[in-house]
């Protein structure tokens, strides 16, 4: 009982220090048995605020206490350091003793932080952070008060300071996923991403078999290539389901071709995400070579140009990723690439593939009728992927500062690598080393395909009024 009177007399004190109330050292009460309780207080209090956080269906997670076993000692070791420092044994107990007594505080404002962030408020779309940031701010004050409490001298709490503060994140910096004793299935899904769910949701079966059907509308929408006129066709193929960014650069592209260069009718994409299930086929390996076969049969072969785009990640043995979970879908190789080109009798090629590594594709798809640019060298990644990029740093350089406003595709891969090699400087990235191959006789053809954007460009311009 003595002990308990003393537990409540030390968490009182602590009270009015966290209220900035008057409180002296002599207020506490010193001992192991102390120690002990205080710490027992802190455990059940983180668990009893991540059970009530959790609600209505909290699951215990035992991996959080060895973390929570982890920041205690690193806690310890920090208090053993400042005696150290100020050359007084007893006090490691006493700073022990007096931040502890703060916990009820402190965990009751964490709690709060952890409610507004768990929820979103249309008209405070920023309270959980401005929150969060007044909370550390307020700790680090709290911390500061409390050691100079028992410290005494400026100095000597200013370090005890940094080094209680240093001792109190690793679990959460390094061990994140498990700090919580609880957590809900729906909001570990909601955090993990409603694609998770969609994703497991999938009727794999049903979703292959729709890919004839689904792929042979598309197919069907091609227009056939027009008499005594270069015709560009453009096929996308974006392959990594689980990243937005390639997607979204898939789709951006195309519209700029349909609108800028005229492959309206002539344009097809092929991409794996959740988004596009119901519209648009696949991006598998047997989706892309029935797509270049189709191509090559209404395209006039001799005249007519390919833009290939491909994005995805790319692996150092030179393979394009194509993830689709659940599908067991076949990663694209730059032989197998060349092979289905060959099969459909596409001539004039201008591929572009956007991954890492993807400078290996070079050497088996170069050729005098093609161009081939990818976004790094055989042995370099590239940047910019991820679900939070709208823009690989390769497309984002190549379509949306070069293309947007010329039609010269050589030039237009050769200043973009500049400008990519300027970033990656900057932000002190290796150098990704953007690759261009330009076949003899494709630069002189391409050229051609200019001249006659331009001419039409000019002649859509004058139908407005404008100059050109």
């Amino acid at each position: 009982m003595d002990q308990l009177k003393s537990l409540s007399t030390n968490l009182l004190n602590g009270l009015r220090l966290a209220c900035f109330g008057k409180c002296q050292l002599e207020c506490f009460i010193f001992n192991r048995d102390q120690w002990l309780l205080l710490l027992v207080v802190g455990l059940l209090l983180e668990i009893g605020s991540g059970y009530l956080l959790n609600l209505p269906r909290p699951e215990f997670q035992i991996y959080a206490l060895p973390v929570y076993t982890f920041d205690l000692a690193c806690f310890l070791i920090a208090i053993w350091l400042d005696a150290k420092i100020i050359r007084r044994e007893h006090v490691a107990l006493q700073i022990g003793i007096v931040i502890y007594s703060l916990a009820p505080e402190l965990i009751l404002l964490q709690t709060v932080v952890r409610y507004i962030n768990q929820y979103e408020f249309a008209e405070w779309p920023d309270l959980g952070l401005w929150f969060e940031c007044l909370t550390g701010v307020y700790a680090v004050i709290l911390f500061g008060r409390a050691l100079f409490l028992v410290c005494g001298r400026l100095p000597a709490a200013a370090i005890s300071a940094a080094l209680v503060l240093l001792s109190t994140g690793p679990g959460e910096w390094w061990f994140a996923d498990y700090r919580d004793f609880w957590y809900s299935p729906e909001q570990q899904e909601a955090q993990d991403g409603e694609p998770d769910a969609r994703y497991k949701a999938l009727d794999a079966e049903a979703l292959l078999y729709r890919q004839p059907v689904l792929l042979d509308d598309t197919l069907n929408r091609l227009r056939p290539e027009r008499k005594k006129h270069v015709d560009l066709f453009y096929v996308g193929f974006a392959g990594f389901a689980t990243e937005d960014v390639f997607a979204v650069e898939a789709d951006y592209i195309k519209r700029l071709f349909d609108e800028r260069f005229g492959t309206a009718g002539h344009s097809v994409s092929l991409v794996n995400h959740l988004d596009t299930l119901e519209d648009t086929p696949l991006a598998t390996a047997t989706n892309l070579e029935t797509t270049l076969k189709r191509v090559g049969k209404v395209m006039n072969r001799d005249e007519d140009v390919l833009f290939l785009y491909l994005t995805s990640h790319g692996s150092s043995d030179h393979k394009l990723a194509v993830e689709f979970w659940p599908l067991p879908l076949n990663d694209l190789t730059p032989e197998r690439l060349k092979a289905m080109l060959d099969k459909a009798g596409i001539k004039w090629r201008v591929i572009v593939v956007s991954a890492c590594y993807s400078g290996g594709f070079v050497d088996a798809l170069k050729g005098p009728n093609t161009l081939v640019a990818t976004a790094a060298a055989a042995d370099r990644t590239s940047f910019g992927c991820g679900s939070e990029s709208d823009f690989t740093y390769f497309g984002e350089a190549v379509f949306k500062e070069q293309l947007q406003n010329r039609f010269s595709l050589i030039s237009a891969f050769k200043d973009a690598a500049v400008s990519i090699a300027k970033r990656e400087q900057q932000e002190q990235l290796e150098a990704s080393k953007p690759q261009l191959s330009v076949g003899p006789s494709i630069a002189p053809h391409l050229a051609a395909l200019e001249k006659s954007l331009t001419r039409h460009q000019c002649e859509a311009e004058r139908g407005k009024g404008k100059a050109c």
